[in-house]
């Protein structure tokens, strides 16, 4: 075990390495000249190159590189060149609304996802399995954006029951901090249930088909007996690498759903510094996303670990 969950670490630095490396060529051999932008309407050539030395910019890009590389693992982002903030405290205030959003959203479709896959798995052919499998085919088409202006235009509009945006620290409010989180989880959570569901389903009827599964028939182990303690185990083994290789559609959903519903997290932070070519933390908010998405990943990794056994004795 502790060979395969080291190979998983030594795979999550390399990725994080190439992730950082390609973030950060790519935004500097982007279009346009920060320092012209930053300058706006002062900006002179000659304010312009002495702008470009203050920031580094006139050096070789392996340079520039290696030292933004060395700074960053001193804990040292740099500076906004917008608002001239550390780029760290951006990032932490705006990881929490973005954390907060993402954990309650998978939460909601995995308690969700799972037992009705499992459900649908086992009443494969019943009258109400076609018109569920049309739902979920409908649900997987429907773009999350859609969705959120939907929930807005019924709850916020019509009914006027939730705000149709903003965001409450829960420090601040925390009944205010759970209507303002009410939308957009639910936006998310609409949006990931669909392929979650269809993914456990599919899975568990191919367990379902298994020898041992007929062999518990023929025992006369009842049908939910046999859901629990063998297809639901099983099933829940792929479904949580299922759910790691998702964590990308989530992270690219919670940017729109920020917008949508204005909420100050990473997403929204991450655009306005692509618009305003505030490369300092374009390139915060890459790395941020980055370490998360390898440290989830480890984490469902140390999961997969501690439920099949065959892992554990590699």
């Amino acid at each position: 075990m502790f060979k395969y969950l080291f190979g998983r670490v030594i795979g999550g630095v390399v990725t994080l390495f190439c992730v950082t490396g390609l973030a950060f060529f790519a935004t500097a051999l982007a279009p346009g000249n920060p320092a012209a932008v930053l300058l706006g309407n002062m900006a002179t050539p000659e304010r312009i190159e002495a702008v470009t030395r203050q920031l580094g910019l006139d050096q070789p890009l392996p340079v520039r590189y290696g030292i933004w590389l060395r700074e960053t693992l001193l804990g040292n982002f740099g500076t906004s060149n917008v608002s001239f903030k550390p780029v760290a405290d951006l990032l932490l205030a705006a990881a929490f609304p973005t954390i907060q959003l993402a954990v309650a959203s998978l939460l909601v479709a995995v308690l969700i996802a799972i037992p009705l896959g499992l459900l649908l798995a086992q009443k494969r052919n019943t009258w109400w399995s076609r018109p569920a499998s049309s739902l979920i085919t409908l649900g997987i088409s429907i773009p999350g954006f859609w969705v959120g202006l939907m929930l807005i235009v019924l709850f916020s509009v019509t009914l006027k029951l939730l705000p149709s945006g903003g965001y409450v620290p829960p420090g601040k409010n925390l009944i205010g901090n759970i209507r303002s989180l009410v939308l957009p989880v639910a936006t998310l959570a609409i949006y990931l249930i669909p392929s979650l569901v269809r993914f456990v389903r599919v899975t568990a009827i191919s367990v379902l088909r298994e020898d041992y599964v007929d062999t518990a028939r023929a025992k006369g182990v009842r049908p939910s007996a046999i859901l629990m303690r063998h297809v639901a185990p099983n099933t829940l083994v792929t479904t949580i690498t299922y759910i790691g290789l998702q964590l990308g559609v989530l992270i690219s959903g919670t940017v729109v759903v920020e917008l949508i519903f204005s909420i100050p997290g990473l997403g929204r932070l991450g655009l306005n510094a692509v618009l305003n070519r505030d490369y300092p933390v374009v390139q915060g908010v890459v790395l941020m996303a980055a370490t998360g998405y390898v440290v989830v990943n480890l984490l469902i990794d140390l999961a997969y670990a501690l439920i099949d056994p065959r892992v554990r004795a590699r």
